[in-house]
């Protein structure tokens, strides 16, 4: 089980073959203490690794994400909100990965780059039909985040890994499920408490490859 303030040893395997707009998406694989092979997702654009990187880093588990914990992460100007916004669309495309990939663009990999960044990374990038949809995608998240319907605790079983290393130069931040759980779709369906909230916004969050 990963707790909060855990330290993991993180080892890049290499991504599974998910790119668009010159990148890979979501999944990236990864050994946690030198076993194992986990997908996550990066959630920070701007900073880069290769395959064989190693890093160590914290994790802290969504469900327990507050106004105070979420200072030590990469992007702490978007609050906890931010984060849960994101945690959304990392499940989201978690689900769609799962289901058969639907997502091979990882589309919505680029919306939480949108939104944790702050800036429209993806309309430099993407064709004008896939920027659509990101923007489809993360104004559905926002509007979740905004309206309330998110909460730490729909998120359980998710961890965010942050890079003991937080400079320009170091590793990104990454999604990833709690490595105790075997199905993250599984997971999903139990533990995201707002899918009845939100089946009008899941309607809209289609993205075909």
């Amino acid at each position: 089980m990963i707790a909060s303030a855990d330290t993991i040893a993180m080892g890049f395997t290499g991504a599974e073959g998910n790119q668009s707009g010159g990148v890979f998406t979501y999944p990236y694989n990864f050994t946690l203490n030198g076993s194992g092979n986990f997908p996550l997702m990066c959630i920070i654009y701007t900073r880069h690794v290769s395959q064989g990187d190693q890093w160590d880093a914290t994790s802290l588990a969504v469900d327990a994400l507050n106004p105070v914990n979420v200072l030590g992460l990469e992007s702490p100007s978007v609050g906890v909100t931010g984060y849960l916004e994101a945690c959304y669309l990392f499940v989201e495309e978690a689900n769609a990965f799962t289901g058969g990939n639907t997502d091979p663009k990882g589309l919505y990999n680029w919306a939480v780059w949108d939104l944790l960044s702050g800036q429209n990374v993806s309309g430099s990038n993407l064709g004008a039909g896939d920027e659509a949809q990101v923007q489809t995608c993360l104004n559905a998240a926002v509007a979740l985040g905004n309206g309330g319907s998110l909460t730490p605790s729909q998120f359980h079983g998710v961890v965010i890994y942050t890079p003991t290393d937080t400079s320009a130069n170091g590793p990104q931040e990454f999604f990833g499920y709690d490595t105790t759980v075997p199905e993250p779709g599984t997971l999903a369906l139990i533990c995201f408490g707002v899918l009845g909230l939100a089946g009008a916004h899941r309607r809209k969050l289609a993205v075909s490859g």
